[in-house]
Formats: structure tokens, sequence, C-alpha cells
């Protein structure tokens, strides 16, 4: 069995193992060790062991000894890293939260969050987790990503543009707008062939 096989073997099988891939693919930049692993997922001690060696194992984590203890961290290598964080992040949490309540916040063409939120990597002067484009209930947005805030203790920076503008700063080939666009992208509503078509 080669690692790919492995990988998906050791994907979606148990509660432990997708608390362990949520904090990992939340948290790209962070390394953590059993112990503290153990009061994160707030499991057992062994269940939480097995499942941080067999990602290992199939390579989605990686592991460094420091004074006596193993500390874990995302393979940002990996073959499949883009798709899990896309499937992390449109099942959970802010991306989850907007899909879910895509009907109520209005006739949204795009919504997209950028490598800034889903993976810690920042491209271009301007910082944006969360763009939607589209005739958007405001409100509504600023209370999910409030919401969101609270939860992952820490600022969303989002923009939200009409449809019209979205297209006219596209054709003027804004550089701030296409430092967003083309880049690693977890595409929440739309389609990617549309959303950088110049």
């Amino acid at each position: 069995m080669n690692h790919i096989d492995k990988t998906i073997e050791a994907i979606f099988v148990s509660k432990v193992r997708i608390k362990a891939l949520k904090y990992f693919l939340y948290n790209p930049k962070k390394s953590i060790h059993l112990r503290e692993a153990v009061r994160e997922f707030e499991e057992e001690i062994t269940s939480v062991r097995r499942e941080l060696s067999r990602l290992e194992e199939a390579k989605l984590l990686l592991s460094q000894v420091k004074e006596n203890k193993k500390y874990y961290r995302l393979n940002m290598e990996h073959e499949f890293i883009d798709e899990l964080i896309g499937i992390v992040h449109k099942s959970y949490g802010l991306g989850y939260a907007v899909i879910s309540q895509s009907r109520k916040l209005g006739n949204i063409e795009f919504a997209l969050l950028t490598s800034a939120f889903t993976k810690g990597q920042f491209f271009g002067p301007q910082v944006i987790d969360l763009l939607v484009v589209g005739d958007i209930d405001l409100d509504l947005l600023s209370e999910i990503v409030k919401e969101e805030e609270y939860k992952i203790n820490r600022e969303i920076h989002y923009m939200v543009m009409k449809s019209s503008e979205f297209v006219m700063r596209k054709r003027r080939r804004d550089q701030n707008l296409l430092d967003i666009i083309f880049q690693d992208l977890v595409l929440l509503i739309g389609k990617k062939a549309d959303l950088i078509k110049l």
C-alpha cells in the first residue's frame, strides 16, 4: 500500500482523526505535542496518540522531537493538502457558515477564502481573508463574521463587491484584486473559471 492509499484510508474514519485534521488544517503553521493535542481534542491519550501516528504514517503530519517531546505539524507539501484544506473549510467554520446561509445572504456570485485565512500565506499589501461578490445583506454577513471571529479568537478581514465593480476591476487589471483571485483559494460559491476569466 503506497502513502496515497494510506492517506485516503487515514482520512475519513474516526472522530478523533477528524478533530486532528480540523485542528491542523485550521492551524497550518502550529506545532503541537501529544499532551497539548489531548487537551485540544478533549479525547483519551491512547486514541489521540494512535490517530497522530496514523496521520504521520500517511505523511499528512510531520514530527520533530524537542526537549524529549514529539511535536506534530501539518505537512504543507502533501499532494492532497489543498483538497483537504478545501474540504475542512467548506465543512466547518467561516466557509461553512457562508455556504449554509448563502440564500439568506442574498445573490452571491462568488465567495472565497484566501490563503491568508486558510494557510497563513500573504500576497500583496492588502490582507483579505474573505471576498464576497454580489448583492449581499451586509448586516447578516457582519454577524456571521463576528461569530466566527469570536470562535477563532482573531479578526477576519473581509471585502464585499458588487458584481459590476468586480468585473470593472478585473478588466482594469486592478493589482489588489488580482493578488486575491490568483492565489490558492477555497472557492465556496461560484466557478473558478468564471472567477479568473479576464
